[in-house]
């Protein structure tokens, strides 16, 4: 399982995040077990949403029940360091996908030693540092 939060300067959305967590979960590729949303307006206050409480049909259906692994205590966290007028996303889901190879290893007599996440911003910094030596 993974934990994600996504950061918005601005509250603003228009459904293309939730389109491609539907992609995601349709194609297989992972299940969302929780998701929320925190909103910090511009004048302090801090409102959040669960996934199903949002009005949102589609993601309601891609979370379904939510697991309960998100609760206020995370919202208190995330909301304290959220400028106002923004908002934050979180999500945990688990990487379907990884089933059938981790039972590919197991049933080969193998076990999963680490599973290490390298962040998006430190490919992206290797790949400047390749193109500087090219």
């Amino acid at each position: 399982m993974e934990l994600v939060l996504l950061e918005f300067p601005r509250a603003e959305f228009k459904g293309e995040i939730i389109a491609e967590l539907a992609r995601l979960v349709d194609a297989g590729t992972i299940d969302v077990l929780d998701a929320l949303l925190i909103r910090k307006a511009d004048d302090g206050s801090v409102e959040w949403v669960e996934a199903t409480e949002g009005g949102d049909d589609d993601l309601a259906r891609i979370v379904g029940e939510p697991a309960g692994l998100l609760a206020a205590d995370d919202v208190d966290a995330v909301a304290e360091d959220l400028a106002p007028g923004s908002a934050v996303g979180m999500i945990i889901f688990e990487h379907t996908w990884a089933r059938g190879l981790t039972g590919a290893v197991l049933g080969a007599g193998g076990r999963v030693l680490d599973w290490t996440r390298v962040p998006a911003v430190a490919i992206e910094e290797l790949s400047r540092e390749l193109e500087k030596e090219n």
